[in-house]
């Protein structure tokens, strides 16, 4: 299940990036086309605030067209962050809502089912979930602890090994569910980290043009220059629009990781207890399975 919303989110998000590029240069290179002249000429501060009148109020999208290729490039960058942190927010939210819920009710079943073996036979009418495939793994390696009990004189030794290899392999079920739950908050947390890096870098280097734009023209009025540093300062904006919702959704998932670990961990101990007393209370060696327990 979690694979294939995995799959699914993945070739939604490179459609969506693609689709997103390929707009953007499509418009960027119509936008340097007509702003192609005969001569080039530079415009005086009134021709500038006569032309941004007759247009209107520009978008946001045509102001980074005038601040550059490389403004406009990093503008779609941190669209395409600011994309993949709502999308990855929402679907690891579901996810492990879907994922506590699940494990909230096998748990509430491991108490009330009548044996570990019983429990063990009706696997399949639950819902994948971390707290299932820890079971598996701690019932598989059980089986195994009781074999190895049965074909060793020494009942303790044999008991001693058996716990330590359940322990084991319980911790190690629950590294690799952790680790799936995880997923994808690496890429949350670098968004959230150079987000607003990459913004500040557009900034800058809107900024740098402006000011040489303002070396060529002999001008520094407030009309030669507020058009420029405007423009510039979208990149930072979007840098924070990226970071901010990543950040949101990557201590949201990690908060919520962190309570169902604690449940896994409950849950191991009390797994652990229950083996425990059925290994010492079988130390005559009685031959009997975990369907006693």
């Amino acid at each position: 299940m979690v694979t294939k919303a995995q799959n699914w989110l993945l070739v939604s998000l490179l459609g969506l990036i693609m689709f997103t590029f390929s707009m953007g240069v499509t418009t960027f290179g119509k936008a340097q086309d007509s702003a192609k002249p005969g001569t080039q000429e530079l415009a005086t501060p009134t021709e500038t605030v006569a032309q941004v009148d007759d247009i209107g109020s520009p978008s946001i999208f045509s102001r980074a067209w005038h601040a550059g290729a490389v403004v406009f490039s990093v503008l779609l960058i941190l669209v395409v962050f600011s994309i993949l942190s709502w999308a990855i927010m929402v679907w690891k939210i579901a996810v492990l809502r879907k994922h506590t819920k699940s494990s909230d009710v096998f748990i509430k079943s491991f108490w009330d089912s009548r044996s570990l073996n019983d429990l063990n036979s009706r696997l399949g009418d639950y819902p994948p979930s971390p707290a299932k495939e820890v079971f598996r793994t701690g019932y598989a390696e059980l089986v195994r602890g009781s074999q190895l009990k049965e074909s060793l004189p020494n009942s303790q030794l044999a008991i001693t090994a058996a716990m330590e290899n359940i322990n084991r392999s319980l911790g190690k079920a629950k590294r690799i569910e952790r680790k799936k739950l995880e997923s994808y908050l690496p890429l949350l947390a670098t968004i959230a980290s150079a987000a607003p890096f990459i913004g500040l870098f557009g900034t800058v280097w809107g900024i740098m043009g402006s000011f040489e734009g303002i070396a060529r023209s002999g001008s520094a009025s407030l009309a030669a220059v507020a058009p420029g540093i405007s423009e510039a300062l979208i990149a930072t904006a979007f840098g924070l629009a990226a970071a901010i919702p990543a950040v949101v959704a990557f201590n949201v998932s990690n908060s919520r990781i962190r309570n169902l670990s604690g449940s896994l961990d409950g849950f191991t101990m009390d797994f652990l207890n229950i083996v425990g007393r059925y290994l010492v209370s079988d130390r005559k060696g009685t031959g009997s399975t975990p369907a006693s327990i």
